[in-house]
């Protein structure tokens, strides 16, 4: 019977990948044996990379406190406590992921451990999310050397991320609509295990689009997949394990910025195309591959193409190409600045009107990546625009921080976006920069790194960082606490001079966390007072509620306004006995400054 095929069950989340690798990078040298098998899980139980189903009642406390360190003994016998039948086993399944994506090298009787050079880059304080996993992706291939779960022998023959390029391109050229919606995706694409079959595929997905009746679509479906999987009866985990594999395939995609993904701020619709910035790159890379696997003569030849950062090759690593590259770059620039009628600065000029006949490769690939940034400076520049002013924009974000419900469906990058989106309405901040990795058009792809804060915010007058969180639970404050603090002093040290403050921003705060940053507030966090602002969604919307009045009486809210506020709030603290005054107070003086901003510019 034939199977689909899937990156990773194990681990859905795409980032948290970096954290298996860290662990696994402790015991790199060493033989990945039943031992080190047992003592990979532990440690992932240990550094809370990996949470068991039962923990025992006696150790419920580690995971209360996440600020408490677990020892090694302790993990061990969480561990045992699970009682698997297989214990080693379990080491097998978390480390497979890394090593299918080519991250590392780790199977019992192969030799050493070993990080490969793509996965030293994913350890990388300043890694390209993108970069790593393009180059990861292009690798996968079913059916190969390395692992027995997609073989020749049930029907596989494919690179996948190759492949579903071909599928998305031919659908293109032959449909008005572009890209494949959900649905789509997660029914044909996990099922396409044989690049041989490419052109029949595509013509079921166009066939599948013509279906207008959702009864008639859900049989073809059940057809389809009787038809797939060569049975009579179809059971509905079937169907779902589908949705479930395309939705962590395209999570995956997503990251190499090839794909454009769009989708509503919950992550349940969604659309995915080729990326047009990238169509030079796209075309480049289905001429010379054709999405065929790669075939090699054993264990030992893989994993030396594994190991090897500089496989496979890239047709732009080739001065001719890469110039066709920069080529196509500069015209979709073009386009887009004559399209919206942007004005250039003359720097700007320079930079597209750049002579590079006698550019080198390396030259060549830096110009390639200034150009991408000023692509997307562009871009932000024209969503700002639209932004400002947008009253329809401002009540639909009010109404969002209001519905808590709503809010908890949130997917975490996209309440980050919102946040980023509210800041940027109030018209004339310097910069608002937004740590989430971003695709070619902007839109976040993953959240911000644990090793940043989550927003920086540069005014004339002040600077601040805003930190966003979905967790309402009393393990807010053990969570986002100590980073946000953390985040904030670093961010202090490196604007010296000037007012900043920290807007922690999350759908309900919890007294814990008023209470600890009461006291970095009122008294000080490692040896010196900080400025943080803690605010309910309802009490932003206050904020963008003011701004509406203006806007609605044709006032200007500017960062002024904001800096009195912020400077308020914060004094409000030193006068006050206890954290519980502060909380209710914030609330109070909002809306009081609320009133005087209103009364005061009538």
């Amino acid at each position: 019977m034939k199977k689909p095929w899937s990156i990773s069950t194990t681990v859905r989340n795409p980032e948290r990948l970096r954290d298996f690798l860290k662990v696994l990078n402790y015991l790199e040298g060493e033989y990945f044996n039943k031992n080190n098998q047992i003592k990979y899980q532990v440690l992932l139980i240990q550094n809370r990379f990996y949470i068991p189903l039962n923990i025992p009642l006696e150790f419920k406390e580690y995971y209360n406190d996440l600020e408490r360190h677990i020892p090694y003994e302790i993990a061990k016998e969480i561990f045992y406590r699970q009682k698997y039948k297989d214990p080693p086993m379990r080491g097998r399944q978390s480390v497979n992921p890394l090593n299918k994506l080519g991250f590392s090298i780790a199977r019992e009787k192969i030799g050493p451990i070993k990080i490969t050079e793509l996965g030293k880059k994913f350890l990388e304080d300043d890694y390209d999310i993108g970069y790593i996993f393009f180059k990861s992706l292009l690798k996968l291939q079913f059916p190969n050397p390395w692992s027995e779960d997609f073989s020749n022998k049930e029907g596989f023959n494919i690179m996948p991320f190759i492949a579903v390029l071909h599928v998305i391109k031919g659908v293109n050229k032959l449909s008005n609509k572009r890209g494949l919606t959900k649905e789509e995706f997660c029914i044909f694409i996990p099922t396409f295990i044989n690049i041989n079959e490419l052109k029949k595929y595509i013509e079921k997905i166009l066939e599948f689009r013509q279906i207008e009746k959702k009864e008639e679509k859900e049989k073809y479906i059940i057809n389809f997949l009787k038809e797939f999987y060569n049975v009579s009866d179809l059971t509905e985990t079937k169907i779902n394990n589908l949705y479930d594999y395309g939705d962590n395939i395209m999570r995956y995609f997503r990251l190499t910025k090839y794909f454009k993904v769009t989708m509503d701020p919950l992550g349940f619709y969604w659309n995915i195309d080729l990326e047009p910035s990238r169509e030079t790159e796209i075309n480049q890379i289905l001429e010379k591959y054709d999405g065929k696997a790669t075939h090699f003569v054993g264990v030992t030849e893989y994993i030396k193409y594994l190991s090897d950062i500089n496989e496979p090759h890239l047709p732009w690593e080739e001065e001719s190409n890469l110039k066709k590259v920069v080529f196509s770059l500069r015209n979709q620039i073009n386009s887009f600045v004559k399209k919206e009628n942007i004005i250039e600065t003359k720097e700007e000029k320079i930079l597209l009107d750049k002579d590079i006949s006698t550019l080198n490769r390396i030259e060549l690939e830096r110009y390639a990546a200034q150009l991408r940034n000023y692509d997307l400076i562009l871009k932000e520049r024209i969503k700002k625009k639209n932004l400002i002013g947008n009253i329809e924009k401002i009540k639909e974000s009010i109404r969002v921080l209001n519905d808590k419900k709503t809010l908890k469906k949130y997917l975490p990058e996209q309440f980050e976006k919102l946040i980023v989106e509210i800041l940027k309405i109030i018209n004339d901040e310097k910069l608002i920069k937004a740590n989430y990795p971003v695709d070619d058009n902007g839109e976040p792809i993953n959240h911000a790194p644990a090793n940043k804060s989550d927003i920086e915010c540069f005014y004339q007058t002040f600077k601040a960082i805003c930190e966003v969180t979905l967790n309402t639970t009393k393990l807010q404050w053990v969570q986002e606490g100590q980073p946000v603090m953390r985040h904030l002093r670093d961010f202090e040290n490196r604007n010296k001079n000037v007012p900043v403050f920290c807007i922690f921003i999350a759908p309900k705060i919890h007294l814990d966390t008023y209470s600890q940053f009461w006291i970095a507030t009122k008294y000080e966090y490692n040896g010196k007072p900080q400025n943080i602002i803690p605010f309910t969604t309802e009490q932003l919307s206050i904020i963008l509620d003011s701004l509406l009045s203006l806007l609605t009486k044709g006032k200007q809210f500017n960062h002024r306004k904001l800096f009195l506020l912020y400077n308020d709030i914060i004094n409000e603290v030193k006068k006050l006995n206890s954290f519980s005054e502060w909380s209710s107070s914030i609330n109070k003086y909002l809306l009081e400054w609320q009133k005087r901003l209103v009364r005061n510019e009538s």
